[in-house]
């Protein structure tokens, strides 16, 4: 059959992609979990409310509460308590944080372009229209 390594080839660029990601982080003292904090601010506006994140990353209060303590220490955001809302608390990101994320987008641009390198325009809207049917048919299949 000529699909039956179509998954296998998945998911080797996924981990590909994940250990040069992995590997770009390292420099940065951070991991995947807190650079998905960073990114979920930045999604924001750069400023969130803590119960925030933990909807769109769907996670658990003390997880998050774990991973923006260790950006805090690491200088990447600021928390302070809601004025309005005493119980939450607001995330903000530092300039260490926005500049961060601007290395981090401009490293990921590279690596997709090395990716797709050798491919023409056409090619890889063809690819992208593709990975995009895949993916619409595995959330259909959601557990």
């Amino acid at each position: 059959m000529v699909n039956q390594n179509i998954g296998f080839l998945i998911k080797v660029i996924s981990d590909r992609m994940k250990a040069l990601g992995d590997n770009d982080l390292r420099e940065h003292d951070l991991t995947f979990s807190q650079m998905q904090v960073l990114a979920a601010i930045e999604h924001e506006g750069g400023t969130i409310a803590q119960k925030e994140i933990e909807k769109i990353l769907d996670v658990s209060h003390p997880t998050i509460v774990g991973l923006i303590n260790r950006l805090q220490d690491k200088g990447f955001v600021t928390c302070e308590t809601d004025e309005t809302d005493h119980r939450s608390k607001i995330v903000t990101l530092t300039p260490k944080a926005v500049s961060l994320g601007r290395t981090m987008r401009e490293k990921r641009d590279q690596s997709e372009r090395g990716m797709l390198e050798g491919l023409s325009d056409e090619e890889i809207g063809q690819l992208n229209v593709l990975l995009r049917k895949l993916y619409s048919n595995m959330e259909e299949r959601k557990v």
